[in-house]
């Protein structure tokens, strides 16, 4: 879920600021900081069809999730306290996790420079389904350079999410921050999350706050 994004970016990156609100191209938006967050998954064009099923069935009961997907998917459906969480890798997949951080990355690029709404800052984050290392990291990093250095507006931060870390890759300083993310508290953030999506109708414009939470408990 795009929530669950902001959370680990509201406890782990050090120069978040309160008042996103939810919005489209990009998925989050802070006016007075200027700031546009889009969250996306390390997905090539052919997976389509499951980006298309994610978008409109992430976060969502079991029960409503149709039977297809269930015999399409199988076990790659995750579930947590009933809803849809994710949608696991396909074992059988051919391509590599770099080539698809890449190939989001420029989708994501081409989308920023056509009809994203305009912001002085414009962040990325991408969950990758893989651990890759940071050697590996530090290369995706200079291809996606020299891919911006062609484009008038770019990111100036990508966030690869890889599970038990959090990439951070500032294109202002050109470096690469590893911040940790523990396991207990990625389970405090899962459980947050899951009281926000049920607390809140989340329609474009709608503040991300934690005040939702407690007036539900």
């Amino acid at each position: 879920m795009a929530y669950e994004k902001l959370y680990v970016l509201k406890y782990f990156w050090e120069d978040y600021k309160p008042g996103y609100l939810k919005w489209e191209s990009p998925d989050w938006l802070n006016r007075q900081e200027q700031t546009g967050i889009e969250v996306s998954q390390a997905l090539l064009p052919y997976d389509g069809q499951a980006e298309h099923f994610i978008e409109h069935f992430l976060g969502r009961p079991r029960e409503e999730i149709p039977e297809v997907a269930f015999q399409k998917y199988g076990d790659r459906l995750y579930f947590y306290n009933g809803r849809l969480w994710a949608l696991l890798n396909d074992e059988n997949d051919p391509f590599g996790y770099q080539e698809k951080i890449l190939t989001r990355f420029s989708r994501k690029l081409d989308k920023l420079n056509s009809h994203y709404l305009p912001c002085g800052f414009c962040a990325l984050y991408l969950y990758t389904h893989a651990e890759p290392t940071k050697d590996e990291i530090e290369g995706l990093m200079e291809k996606m350079t020299q891919e911006q250095n062609h484009r008038k507006s770019q990111f100036e931060i990508v966030f690869l999410d890889c599970g038990n870390c959090l990439y951070l890759l500032d294109f202002r300083q050109n470096s690469v921050k590893t911040i940790p993310l523990p396991e207990k508290a990625l389970e405090f953030i899962t459980a947050e999350t899951e009281a926000l999506y049920q607390a809140v109708d989340w329609d474009k414009g709608t503040a991300f706050t934690d005040s939702a939470i407690s007036e539900e408990r």
